[in-house]
């Protein structure tokens, strides 16, 4: 919701001598409705990570089909990121929000079907189908908050919601495996336990889209938000820091996401782990975004200093590739200590990152552009998690020791080129006036001479820092 819009709303409450829901206790409802809402969907994301052997099994595959199941997800988010809010601007949040969730549930309908009858073809057409409702869902779920929380604890709604989708991850972790051996070996179990959590959180939807329905009929006013607009043309005006923080994004998120999608298989073949201990320390890292990305996000708000964050990510990811790639195990009991180390790192640098490297897109462009921004890095991140899984899964193909290092060895080197980006990064942020670099900007003087920095940088801009 823009300014404009949060004006008209005013002066209507003003006109209907009644206090909007939006500013009383109910928008706490909103928001837990939105957090459950989020973390349904986030319980089946990543079940290709926590049941990559019990797939093997039941389709007689190897690990490189496993990563063929997040390239099919990622694959339509290529290019949906870049129509920004298109959708929605054409059919209404509410509606948006809801029928983008119900072909989640049709995605894992088809994953469903397809352990039922044993057609893998079928689980690759369902993931695909569910990486077109996923990434819109998000984005839907995120202007949801944003009407409900514009202008009063924002930062700290949004931080709650990455919080429950992190849990969702961490219980999809524990659960799915476990539920895979309850009934039996059973890979359709699993997928029935994600269908049936997706139909609860669609009917918490439902319930959040009639919520916000009600409290805009009781204000008199216009439901409609409208998104920031995709206009390619923008791209042209982007300057290099801009550049250099989209290849630290595809560089470092792929990185660290390769290595999710396909540690649970290393853990159990090279640290000799059980599958529960395996996806216990797999879920490290997820445990961790819960607990601290808002608590880096009100330090960084409160300090800045994005710049150098962004380097010690670097240097944290590349660290925890060079530490599993030097460190074995000789024995056959299994061995914990590296590899919890490792992902208590792997998790400081994916909290710390998610922090740092989002809110420093709209520094890096003209305000009118910050749609365009996003959108393409969103998209250029998802051209590495549909591509790089392909080229991993070939290096892991025979499964074996040596083939898990040669992939280390590729992440590691991708983790080196974001750690290159975001040195680059910080050399580029000090000569354009160390904008990145700065806190959270709240006093006047301030905003009023990074506008003037940014307008010189940017000169048919309107620029507006806050």
């Amino acid at each position: 919701m823009n300014e404009s819009e949060n004006k008209d709303q005013s002066q209507e409450l003003i006109t209907n001598n009644q206090k909007s829901w939006h500013h009383t206790n109910v928008r706490w409802l909103a928001l837990i409705l939105a957090c459950l809402f989020q973390f349904g969907s986030y319980f089946s994301t990543d079940y290709p990570s926590v049941l990559a052997e019990e797939i093997k099994d039941s389709f007689g595959k190897s690990q490189s089909d496993v990563n063929l199941l997040y390239t099919y997800y990622s694959l339509p988010n290529v290019i949906l990121p870049l129509l920004g809010g298109l959708f929605i601007d054409a059919i209404g949040i509410r509606l948006a929000m809801v029928g983008f969730f119900a072909i989640l549930i049709v995605g894992q309908f088809l994953c469903y079907i397809s352990a039922v009858t044993g057609n893998f073809t079928i689980m690759l057409i369902g993931r695909l189908v569910f990486g077109l409702g996923g990434e819109n869902c998000v984005v839907a779920q995120s202007y949801i908050v944003s009407k409900w929380f514009f202008g009063s604890e924002l930062a700290f709604a949004l931080g709650l919601n990455i919080t429950f989708a992190r849990l969702g991850s961490v219980l999809g972790a524990i659960l799915l495996g476990k539920t895979y051996i309850w009934f039996g070996d059973s890979l359709s179990a699993s997928m029935f336990f994600c269908l049936a959590l997706l139909i609860l959180a669609w009917i918490d939807a439902i319930v959040l889209a009639l919520l916000d329905q009600f409290c805009d009929k009781r204000d008199n006013v216009e439901a409609k938000i409208e998104g920031d607009k995709i206009t390619l043309s923008d791209i042209k005006e982007f300057k290099l820091d801009f550049h250099l923080l989209t290849l630290s994004c595809l560089a470092c998120y792929s990185a660290f996401f390769l290595f999710q999608y396909n540690n649970v298989e290393m853990f159990k073949l090279i640290y000799h782990m059980s599958p529960n201990q395996a996806n216990n320390i797999y879920s490290i890292p997820y445990y961790a975004a819960a607990l601290l990305t808002p608590v880096f996000g009100f330090v960084i708000d409160k300090f800045g200093r994005r710049t150098h964050l962004l380097v010690l990510c670097g240097c944290l990811l590349v660290l925890v590739n060079i530490m599993f790639i030097m460190i074995t195990c000789d024995s056959q009991n299994a061995c914990l200590t590296a590899p919890i180390l490792g992902q208590i790192l792997n998790g400081v640098y994916y909290s710390l990152y998610a922090a740092v490297m989002w809110p420093c897109v709209p520094l890096c462009v003209p305000e009118r552009a910050v749609g365009t921004a996003f959108g393409v890095v969103n998209a250029v991140q998802n051209i590495g998690l549909t591509v790089f899984p392909v080229i991993v899964g070939h290096l892991i193909s025979d499964e074996t020791p040596t083939a898990y290092r040669h992939m280390l060895l590729f992440l590691g080197s991708t983790a080196i080129i974001g750690l290159i980006s975001n040195i680059g990064l910080w050399f580029v942020d000090k000569q354009n006036g160390g904008k990145m670099a700065k806190p959270s900007l709240k006093d006047n003087s301030q905003v009023q001479d990074l506008n003037a920095q940014q307008e010189y940088y940017y000169p048919n801009s309107e620029p507006k820092l806050e």
